[in-house]
């Protein structure tokens, strides 16, 4: 029985040595392996700047299918040992697959293994997406026969959209006998330049981004014309291109060669190692259903916020059912500092005018703005540009694009008879988001102005202009009561009769409610005082001081008793009664104003006694007490005064010897004699 069992063994043992595998058998499935991770082609950084792009493939070694169903978590981008934020997104690339025949020892008469090389190669070319397409798949042929008779023939170079170039190089395959030994690497070889460097500019472009394939259809190697160096070389160019090598070794009855070759050549590279038979060449093709899948890639995008220049990336996968793995890359910034411009008014000089009505300078204003250029395509908005004069800042501005500022001058220097010219270096500052770098403009030169000139009043025309303006509010108002008004007309002659008395009648009632009849309210206030002009524009002009407080100036519109003299501020003084005590304060009037020839300081309060003399400016004005005795100027008290600019001390309406002979009188404005 142990005998019985020993032979049989024995039997086994030998059937497996003549036959040799009858299976497709990976050389990496004895358990999972890391994923295989390429980055095609080099990262896009000139489409999006600042933002990069590049497909990664993401490769099962176990079965040769694209690795599925990953997120922004199972990618990390490191550039220059510093992570930076990605997202991923699985997209379509395409393959781009050389298929290399071995016709030496499978194409002899009558072995049927030249028949299944075309037949999977042709089922290859069926399964993929030939239509021209920015993902189309692209495809090449390269058969080898012996030096002698041709060497690499035929060789069709890659197609995107032509897969009948292929196939009708099939017949001839099927069809012609090769006896001789041939240089499997040397066709390698050539599939591998072809897609590193094509002689065809425009299908090198299209290889650049997609997945690249060889699969090589041989018996074994012939170590006639290849060796392990050769071997070594192929690898070593097949990893740094990201090309996966998948050896299909072919076998028959009785017929088998050396294989350890094309599966340490897959195996170095990425790839798959399968073994055809007629048992398992149905298994074969599924196999390639699922190397075809490859035909999709992640891109991911990530950016690139470094100053130009290249930088070394690497992009990992993480947590993939076989484990982690990484590859990588260049990646190019192009960003440069923005340009940065100051736009101001053409006219580099500006004038700014003194109104010499007005005692100010008229508001002048100076429009600048900012022109931000980018020289690398990467627009992006600073988040304010701040505007300096004279190295002292003077405004920022956050309004993108133009950042727009408006700079007043009017104030920058204080009024003169004579003219102010002041030259300012303007210059405009930001800070570019990206780089975090400062950016400055050209310095630009503006020369401004201050000087006294005549200020042209406005036409009627304008000022019923502005007015309007102003106002436009008010118009649609009086349109709407205007409307109503004539709707009520309408009802009152419609209705007549009592709905027109009743309306008559409330409306009576109404105005009654509302009408008040002139009484001893109306009257003026009593007045303790008052202001008599002894001197100046408005000499003889009494101002009744019947308020608690009174402001005197120059102008109408700016205090309650106008004096008229363009000597005289707004207000000038104010007149404050308290009680029975009256008192004068001066408002930082410009030249001053003295009491009783004494300059009185400002803002300050001073008791002003009964007949004091307060001058202004040009005018002198007399204070008097209403309901007291009115006290004569006497002759020494003008020329007391200081101030007196060869005023003569007489009674207001009266001469010289009136006021010194005769009997005391007060004459009023009016000329009717006032009793004392």
């Amino acid at each position: 029985m142990r005998l019985l069992r020993a032979c049989l063994c024995a039997l086994c043992l030998c059937v497996f040595l003549i036959h040799g595998p009858i299976a497709p058998v990976p050389v990496n499935a004895q358990g999972n392996e890391p994923p295989v991770v390429d980055i095609l082609g080099r990262p896009d950084s000139l489409s999006n700047p600042p933002n990069a792009s590049v497909l990664v493939s993401v490769v099962d070694r176990m079965t040769g299918r694209v690795v599925g169903d990953l997120g922004d978590a199972n990618f990390r981008v490191r550039i220059s040992d510093e992570d930076v934020p990605q997202t991923t997104v699985l997209d379509t690339t395409g393959l781009a697959v050389a298929m290399v025949i071995d016709r030496g020892g499978i194409a002899r008469k009558n072995d049927p293994r030249i028949g299944s090389a075309v037949n999977l190669a042709d089922g290859l070319l069926g399964m993929l997406t030939l239509d021209g397409s920015p993902t189309a798949d692209m495809v090449s042929l390269i058969g080898i026969r012996g030096q002698d008779a041709g060497g690499l023939t035929p060789a069709v170079n890659f197609t995107d959209y032509d897969p009948v170039a292929i196939s009708n190089e099939f017949d001839g395959l099927l069809t012609q006998v090769v006896d001789e030994t041939t240089p499997l690497y040397e066709g390698i070889d050539r599939a591998i330049s072809w897609i590193t460097d094509n002689p065809d500019a425009i299908i090198q472009e299209k290889l650049a981004t997609r997945r690249r394939v060889i699969f090589v259809f041989s018996d074994g190697i012939d170590r006639d014309f290849s060796d392990e160096s050769h071997e070594a070389l192929i690898v070593d160019r097949a990893s740094k291109a990201d090309i996966l090598i998948y050896a299909v070794q072919l076998t028959s009855q009785g017929r088998t060669t050396e294989s350890d070759s094309l599966n340490a050549m897959a195996a170095q590279t990425g790839g798959t190692y399968f073994v055809d038979s007629p048992d398992t060449h149905e298994e074969v093709r599924e196999r390639f259903r699922d190397v075809v899948t490859q035909r999709q890639a992640y891109r991911v995008t990530f950016p690139v916020i470094r100053p130009q220049g290249e930088y070394q990336v690497q992009i990992r996968v993480l947590d993939t059912p076989g484990g982690s793995a990484s590859d990588a890359d260049v990646v190019t910034s192009r960003l440069q500092k923005p340009g940065l411009s100051l736009v101001a008014p053409p006219d580099p000089a500006i004038t700014v005018p003194y109104s010499k009505d007005a005692e100010s300078f008229v508001t002048t204003t100076v429009p600048l703005s900012a022109q931000v250029t980018f020289r690398d395509g990467a627009p992006r908005e600073p988040g304010e540009i701040a505007y300096f004069a004279n190295e002292r800042r003077i405004g920022t501005s956050s309004a993108a694009p133009d950042y727009a500022l408006v700079w007043d001058v009017t104030d920058l220097e204080a009024m003169s008879s004579d003219a102010v010219t002041r030259t300012y270096t303007l210059i405009a500052r930001a800070t570019d988001p990206y780089l975090d770098e400062a950016i400055q403009s050209e310095p630009l030169d503006l020369r401004i102005v201050w000087e006294a000139q005549e200020v042209e009043p406005k036409t009627v025309t304008e000022e019923v202009t502005e007015s309007v303006a102003q106002t436009w509010w008010v118009l649609p108002i009086f349109g709407i009561l205007g409307l109503g008004l004539i709707v009520v007309a309408v009802l009152l002659i419609r209705t007549r009769g009592q709905v027109a008395k009743k309306v008559v009648q409330s409306t009576s009632v109404a105005v009654k409610g509302v009408t008040q009849r002139l009484g001893g309210g109306g009257a003026l206030p009593p007045a303790r005082g008052k202001l008599v002009v002894v001197q100046g524009p408005r000499a003889g002009t009494e101002f009744r001081l019947a308020a608690d407080v009174v402001k005197v100036g120059r102008d109408p519109q700016f205090c309650d008793f106008a004096l008229n003299d363009q000597y005289v501020s707004n207000p000038h003084f104010t007149v404050v009664q308290e009680g029975e005590q009256c008192y004068v304060q001066d408002e930082g009037s410009t030249n001053r104003t003295r009491l009783n020839g004494t300059a009185i300081p400002t803002h300050q309060r001073l008791p002003l006694p009964a007949d004091a003399i307060l001058e202004v400016g040009q005018t002198r004005l007399q204070y008097k007490r209403l309901g007291g005795a009115t006290r004569i100027l006497g002759p020494g008290q003008s020329d007391s005064s200081g101030g007196g600019q060869g005023f003569a001390p007489t009674r207001m309406g009266l001469g010289p010897t009136q006021a010194q002979d005769g009997p005391t009188t007060e004459v009023a404005m009016n000329g009717r004699p006032k009793g004392r």
